[in-house]
């Protein structure tokens, strides 16, 4: 992937060596790549000076650089493979993405596998952060909603209204409330302002929060999804503006609309990137109840519902927040969605750091030992015993319930299967630090306690001779051998073993 750094620099018309910031502004309103100046977009000459995507082989494809962006070129051999298939769009798009988060994954170097690579410092569920799953589930395509009108009436007045649209607009007229078959001419310029290049986080979420018809909010998500890193300062104006009541608001109103609700995913994960004030004010918006609508409206469907749990999984890393996953069945839907989904890597992964996460809390604890959570994330692990991510987040939810002072807990975790599981994941990853950590903290923990029963089947199992290979192939990591040293000591206390 190309460094800005090693681009060079530009000069205005007077000489003067434009800053950073300055070139990367100049090069997205010419419609070039702002990495390496590659022209990636043609302007129209019409009206709104639309943006057209430009494909040209081996150099760009459908506006995105293949010279920063490389993993990009995988999504011409998948649109050859989809030639065949049906027009309908939606269905087309998000099949696209589908394919492309499949070879995307088996694309990636071991060096590169989150969060189990050697340079991962923490598994998921103690932070947000950003995973193979979730890249690939940002990089799915959706497609635009709204089918914009190009012969709008009064054209000289519609533009004025463009020009002087301004988020602290005063004077802006109101969105009207009749709903007819045609749009009204504000729900139109909202519309063409939405499908501007230069609008900001802030400024989207206003001409949201002033036009409440049904297009403008899903063309707003829309909008928002494509901000994969919008500024930490904008984002708390936001949540101090009440600016996330309107993005839940709007995930509500498009209930009905599947590529709306992924869409509304995406904007709550990218959101809560930005940390723990975002996290309770998107939360405090109504985000759960809003989630969990749309996991029992789209049942069957294993891309909003992967979405779902990705944007619960990012929120619940606020333990204020778990009050939430309380109301009502929500903790139930999760565990239902994840066994009837079990050979969907990302949606297992987010369920399992959703299921982690819930075991700092009492109510929650045995909710999940009631709905045969534990179970779910030991099938989970079975099932997906290739997939690095799924293991890790399994290994990190087995391990905080065992961490935490009950008994009860690994008791049911062992009788549901988890030292298996566990020693399986170990023999099956014998080169990834993170997994073999976590393994032999949890067969450590496992082993504490008054538990006979537990401290049989790990000695049955094979566990010394998993723990005693992990620290000869990871030698020089002091936190396996720490950890491996540990689960020795605490099962040689046991008679039995």
């Amino acid at each position: 992937m190309v460094n800005m750094d090693s681009v060079g620099a530009d000069i205005d018309a007077s000489g003067k060596v434009l800053s950073k910031e300055e070139l990367i502004l100049r090069r997205e309103r010419a419609g070039r790549c702002v990495t390496c100046g590659v022209k990636c977009y043609e302007k129209t000459f019409t009206l709104f000076n639309k943006r057209v995507p430009l494909t040209v082989p081996g150099q760009v494809l459908n506006g995105i650089c293949l010279r920063c962006h490389p993993e990009e070129q995988l999504a011409a051999s998948v649109t050859a493979e989809l030639s065949d298939s049906s027009n309908n769009t939606s269905t087309r798009s998000i099949s696209v993405g589908k394919m492309m988060a499949q070879k995307l994954k088996f694309s990636k170097k071991k060096s590169e596998t989150a969060p189990c690579s050697e340079e991962s410092e923490e598994p998921r569920g103690s932070s947000s952060s950003i995973t193979d799953h979730s890249t690939s589930y940002l990089r799915r395509l959706t497609p635009r909603p709204s089918s914009l009108t190009e012969d709008l009436k009064d054209a000289a007045s519609i533009m004025q209204q463009l020009e002087n649209y301004q988020i602290d607009d005063e004077n802006h007229s109101k969105c009207t409330d009749e709903v007819n078959d045609t749009a009204s001419t504000s729900e139109k310029v909202a519309l063409q302002a939405l499908n501007q290049q230069d609008l900001s986080y802030a400024d989207i979420v206003n001409i949201m929060a002033k036009n409440l018809q049904l297009a403008v909010m899903n063309e707003g998500l829309y909008a928002l999804s494509l901000i994969h890193e919008p500024d930490s300062n904008t984002v708390e104006e936001i949540v101090n503006g009440g600016g996330f009541d309107v993005i839940i608001n709007a995930m509500d109103v498009c209930a009905k609309d599947g590529i709306a609700q992924v869409n509304a995913c995406k904007v709550i994960f990218i959101a809560c990137l930005n940390g723990e004030n975002v996290q309770l004010d998107i939360a405090r918006a109504g985000a759960m109840k809003s989630l969990r609508n749309a996991i029992e409206s789209f049942s069957d469907d294993g891309i909003v519902l992967e979405g779902c749990l990705l944007a619960l999984s990012s929120l619940c890393i606020v333990e204020d927040n778990i009050v939430y996953m309380l109301e009502g069945d929500l903790i139930d839907q999760v565990i239902i969605t994840m066994n009837g989904h079990l050979d969907c890597g990302g949606l297992q992964e987010h369920g399992c750091v959703i299921l982690g996460l819930l075991a700092r809390n009492v109510e929650a604890r045995r909710r999940i030992s009631k709905a045969c959570g534990f179970n779910s994330i030991v099938i989970s692990m079975a099932i997906n015993h290739g997939d690095v991510e799924v293991q890790c987040q399994a290994l990190t939810a087995v391990r905080a319930f065992c961490a935490i002072d009950d008994d009860s807990c690994k008791v049911l975790l062992a009788t549901s299967g988890a030292v298996n599981a566990v020693l399986e994941a170990m023999k099956a990853h014998p080169d990834l630090n993170r997994v073999h950590e976590i393994g032999c903290d949890v067969i450590r923990l496992l082993s504490l306690g008054r538990n006979d029963d537990n401290n049989r089947l790990l000695g049955e199992n094979g566990t010394y001779t998993v723990v005693v290979r992990s620290m000869w192939s990871h030698s020089q990591n002091i936190a396996i051998q720490e950890r491996a040293v540990e689960a020795l000591a605490v099962l040689s206390e046991h008679s039995n073993n």
